[in-house]
């Protein structure tokens, strides 16, 4: 199984003196936002290198090119590093959720619509990590927060199921384990998944609805 490729150091011109002035103008909160995400794109490329609990603060600021004080005034510990990646993923969640349920036709067209919109962009972004699995890491509140919105998209997909049910283009099944075998093993796909592998991200996502579809489609 081919390994995570090396961090890409893209982020690091955020944090040079001078970056900005040879970009367009940037507020001063677009400019910190700016850094920050390329302090949590660089983090979950090394906890997906190195696992969660292996990466310290300083392979983080390593990654990035900076000291650990200057990582410091973005990010205060790797907790909070976990939980916007997570809060990132959501968010992508909730595009493709929101994309999927304004497709015309079936229950299963809109499914698969969602997953292909959604794998595609997860992977694509910098933020897929394996840690991503183990809300045990989260602080209570950060950990209530992030099955809140986990269980809004599960909702969601569990009616796009009821109604391909109803439609007749998805088999009679359980909504609720359909959709967390489903979740499940997308949630695990950056633990294998490199860019550098046989699929890109698109091709991927198609192969995994093409499958889908094929387990869950009304004969």
């Amino acid at each position: 199984m081919p390994e995570a490729p090396p961090p890409r150091r893209a982020g690091i011109a955020a944090f040079e003196p001078g970056a900005a002035a040879v970009a367009r103008p940037f507020s001063r909160n677009e400019q910190r936002q700016s850094k920050r995400d390329a302090v949590l794109g660089a983090a979950a490329q090394a906890f997906r290198r190195q696992g969660f609990h292996a990466t310290s603060m300083d392979d983080i600021a390593e990654a990035l090119g900076v000291t650990k004080g200057a990582l410091y005034r973005y990010v205060k510990a790797k907790d909070e590093i976990l939980f916007e990646c997570y809060r990132m993923a959501e968010a992508i969640g909730d595009l493709a959720l929101e994309q999927a349920n304004a497709v015309p036709g079936s229950g299963m067209a809109k499914l698969g619509a969602f997953f292909a919109e959604f794998i595609e962009r997860y992977l694509r972004s910098n933020f897929a990590s394996p840690a991503m699995v183990d809300l045990d890491v989260l602080s209570p509140a950060q950990r209530q927060a992030i099955v809140k919105g986990r269980d809004r998209i599960d909702t969601g997909l569990r009616a796009i199921v009821e109604e391909g049910i109803a439609d007749g283009s998805i088999r009679p099944c359980e909504a609720k384990f359909a959709v967390l075998y489903l979740m499940g093993s997308v949630n695990w796909m950056p633990s294998w998944y490199s860019t550098e592998g046989q699929l890109s991200p698109e091709e991927l996502a198609r192969s995994f609805v093409a499958t889908m579809v094929a387990g869950l489609a009304a004969s």
